[in-house]
């Protein structure tokens, strides 16, 4: 019976840390997300104007970054008087974790599936027509969102929209933001299904 009980307890504690490495394995969800939504082709041979929803410092240096995405990969663009307006807007998110709750990470291995759902289906019309934005100055972990619409300015349909977000700790925004620029232009014109992505 002794014999018995002390097999279960190995079998369980062997479980139990491959539960452990299973949670900080390189498997484990990454700090990025990036998923967009085509709803018509993007045209050809049209010229693109990039604009910042708020127009603030900050958002015209990124500006400069989506231009730059936008050229390397041949896409012709024009400051005014462009058929087809590629419009943005940044957001920070505070993380909050409750005293005593769990960690971030485990939270990350716990709802992964819930927060790709919730980061789907977020509305970015609504978000772009209310102006949500917030942020965060205490330090500890942010959400930094960059969102983007592609629209043709000669019928008023949206084209495209595609969103970007990224967990880290609160610093340089300008230059978190400017690194998930590529990877959500790199999405421009297309559909694509939530997908994870690291910043090097």
């Amino acid at each position: 019976m002794t014999l018995k009980i002390l097999s279960l307890l190995a079998a369980s504690a062997l479980v139990l840390s491959l539960s452990q490495g299973l949670a900080q394995s390189p498997d484990a969800p990454l700090p990025g997300r990036t998923h967009a939504a085509s709803y018509a082709p993007m045209p050809s041979g049209l010229t693109i104007s990039v604009r910042p929803w708020d127009n603030n410092t900050a958002n015209q240096r990124l500006k400069g970054k989506f231009t730059e995405a936008l050229s390397q990969r041949g896409v012709a663009l024009s400051e005014t008087g462009a058929p087809l307006t590629l419009n943005f807007e940044t957001e920070v998110e505070s993380i909050a974790v409750p005293d005593g709750g769990p960690t971030l990470g485990q939270l990350q291995a716990r709802n992964h599936e819930s927060r790709v759902r919730l980061n789907f289906w977020s509305t970015t019309q609504d978000s772009l027509v209310t102006g949500r934005r917030g942020g965060d100055s205490g330090g500890g972990t942010v959400r930094y969102v960059l969102r983007a619409t592609l629209d043709d300015q000669r019928s008023g349909h949206r084209l495209w929209q595609g969103q970007t977000s990224y967990d880290a700790t609160s610093g340089d925004e300008t230059t978190t933001f400017a690194l998930m620029v590529p990877v959500l232009v790199e999405g421009l014109g297309q559909t694509v299904r939530p997908k994870g992505f690291r910043i090097e």
